[in-house]
């Protein structure tokens, strides 16, 4: 049975995650119909609010760290954030609305390194899959709810109400921090170390995210795909959502099956679920038969990200835990960024065969690379064996 704080955490996951599906689907629309921006501009701004809030991961992890506490990161991220998403709402064009925008997105990052050290403050070693399992399952339900009621919301009232609905959301995300996450304190990092004196997690963070770049690509243009292929804008949402129960489904099971496999096993087999969805994507020939690649591709992800943040966690010294996680962040969210922008290269070139392929030949790196770094019959594991055979020899 999860624990308290672990279950409060979860509740703060269901309510947060409702708004950051939402954006990526309805904020270009709501910056073009609504606050008059071209579409360029308004994907322009998505990425601007995206690509820099990983930036301040490792600082704001640092500052958790020797602060010995994570509910006052999550509590300053949101109430500060809370007021800037009201604001959007009165903003007189795309212009001011966009860095409201952006500035709120900055906001909730100060929250994110804590949220996710959190977890690896209470939970055992051995239950931290589990932990970040149950957290991802529960994000992409609440995904999958914030999408479906802002759906409604903006066909009953249009799209002006987007930013209304958020802020009614957040009221129950800083209720949840406020009154439910317990403020456990935990031990003081008092010492910086060097970034190369973190090497092992720097190395690790560049090994698995090098298959970002087309995680990212992909995320951004399925929809697209789907629409060539005939899909409409239900069965876009039809396919997304598809992916997210999946997610919902799968989180906690494969977060528990991390535990019993170990970290580096399993993102072995979400890059390899990852790796057999691009297959998928790229033979479909009608928007049907994105939904199992949508959702073999969401089954990869529920190995990946508890298998990536329990490892970081494992290999940080127990009062580093935020600033680790903020460093992997920083590389990790760096690479997802570059995804769309060299997807869109890609599409421009060889059409979607070529994303695609961008995207199979980023995660096949990832797999050599961490074969080589972490593979038990791998090159390296290898290399360090052979001194001692020789020896026993």
């Amino acid at each position: 049975m999860p624990s308290r704080e672990l279950l409060s955490l979860s509740l703060y996951s269901l309510l947060a995650s409702n708004r950051g599906g939402l954006f990526i689907v309805f904020l270009p629309l709501y910056l073009v119909e609504v606050k008059g921006a071209s579409l360029p501009v308004a994907l322009t701004i998505l990425t601007l609010a995206w690509a820099p809030t990983s930036l301040i991961g490792p600082w704001v992890g640092r500052l958790s760290d020797r602060v010995g506490r994570r509910k006052p990161f999550l509590l300053i991220g949101e109430a500060a954030a809370f007021p800037l998403f009201l604001a959007i709402v009165w903003a007189p064009g795309y212009v001011v609305a966009g860095v409201l925008f952006i500035a709120a997105e900055l906001a909730l990052a100060i929250g994110s390194p804590a949220y996710n050290a959190f977890v690896a403050d209470v939970t055992r070693t051995n239950e931290r899959g589990e932990g970040y399992g149950l957290l991802n399952a529960t994000s992409n339900a609440g995904a999958v709810v914030g999408f479906v009621f802002a759906g409604l919301v903006t066909y009953w009232y249009g799209l002006q109400a987007l930013f209304p609905f958020v802020v009614v959301m957040m009221v129950g995300t800083l209720g949840v921090v406020l009154f439910l996450v317990p403020d456990v304190r935990v031990e003081v990092g008092h010492e910086r170390r060097p970034l190369r004196e973190m090497r092992n997690v720097v190395n690790f963070s560049f090994a698995v995210s090098i298959r970002a770049i087309g995680s990212g690509a992909v995320a951004a243009f399925y929809g697209f795909l789907a629409a060539s292929l005939g899909a409409n804008t239900l069965e876009v949402s039809i396919v997304a959502i598809a992916g997210l129960v999946t997610g919902a489904l799968t989180g906690l099971p494969l977060g528990r099956a991390i535990d019993r496999l170990g970290e580096i096993r399993g993102i072995w087999y979400g890059t390899v679920l990852t790796l057999a969805s691009y297959g998928i994507f790229m033979f479909s020939t009608s928007w049907g038969e994105i939904i199992p690649a949508q959702a073999v591709r969401n089954g990869g992800l529920s190995f990946l990200g508890p298998g990536m943040n329990a490892w970081v966690t494992r290999m940080a010294p127990p009062g580093q835990r935020a600033e680790y996680l903020g460093v992997f962040a920083l590389i990790n969210s760096s690479l997802w960024s570059l995804g769309p922008l060299v997807g869109a290269i890609a599409i421009e070139l060889y059409g979607y065969f070529g994303l695609f392929v961008m995207a199979i030949g980023t995660t096949v790196i990832s797999l050599v690379i961490m074969e080589f770094l972490y593979g038990e019959m791998g090159i390296r594991a290898r290399l360090q064996r052979a001194p001692a055979e020789v020896r026993s020899g």
